[in-house]
């Protein structure tokens, strides 16, 4: 007789089954969240939205919470899972902008996605690298954003901020928008490694995947080749010793 799965397993199942819906859902209150930080101005309404970012941020705590518990290695997932943590910094200057960091993990799932497509294995390759190019470029933007606003003259809405990291992570560096406080600072170094980091990874990825294209094709060729010699050898086209010269000719082409 089978047992029935304690409390923690089907917790653990079910956040399993949906983790795509759920990893999207939480995604989606973080950019609420961060929506609200940057739209609240101040007074009465200010301290209404700051109730409501509150809650958001019990929301995020209480799933960490239960995360943690539903987990089978509850270390192992603390570890596994630092951005988890930065959902649950209290709505400080800056510290709401954390909570963004949740959108790599969507774009990890859809990466996921990718892989379960007909597409190309060299496709879903550059898929997966520009989701994670889109969510970092998405997050940067917002941080400058948030740490300029009102202090840089360059920097009057969010399209200018989204063009300069743009500009910062492909390295161009018009330096037509720039930061002037020292969280934009950090944000733009930050970025301008990333940008560095992924067209690194970007080419070698690319490079290694037409390499092992290849290499199966070139070794099925070479089989078929030896194995052609065989049954020349056996048909008596060819004799022993000329078989061998060839098996040679072949093994050295590798």
């Amino acid at each position: 007789m089978t047992a029935n799965p304690t409390p923690r397993v089907r917790a653990q199942n079910f956040v399993m089954s949906h983790l795509r819906a759920w990893e999207l859902t939480f995604a989606v209150l973080a950019i609420v969240s961060v929506v609200i930080g940057l739209t609240a101005g101040e007074g009465s309404e200010a301290d209404s939205w700051a109730g409501l970012e509150w809650g958001l941020t019990g929301v995020f705590a209480a799933e960490y919470v239960f995360r943690i518990w539903a987990a089978p290695a509850r270390w192992q997932y603390i570890k596994s899972n630092p951005l988890d943590l930065a959902s649950i910094i209290p709505p400080i200057r800056g510290a709401r902008l954390l909570r963004l960091v949740r959108l790599l993990r969507v774009a990890s799932d859809l990466g996921s996605v990718l892989e379960t497509s007909r597409w190309g294995k060299r496709t879903i390759i550059i898929g997966k690298i520009g989701l994670i190019w889109v969510a970092v470029l998405i997050i940067s933007a917002l941080g400058l954003f948030w740490a300029e606003q009102g202090q840089n003259d360059h920097i009057l809405n969010l399209g200018d901020a989204i063009w300069w990291a743009i500009v910062t992570m492909t390295t161009v560096g018009y330096g037509d928008v720039y930061p002037v406080t020292g969280e934009g600072r950090i944000a733009a170094g930050i970025l301008m490694i990333l940008g560095i980091a992924f067209f690194s990874f970007l080419t070698a990825t690319l490079t290694a995947s037409i390499a092992s294209d290849e290499a199966p094709a070139t070794t099925e060729v070479l089989s078929k080749r030896l194995e052609n010699i065989s049954t020349l050898q056996r048909s008596g086209s060819i004799t022993a010793a000329e078989a061998v010269a060839q098996r040679e000719r072949v093994l050295n082409e590798l």
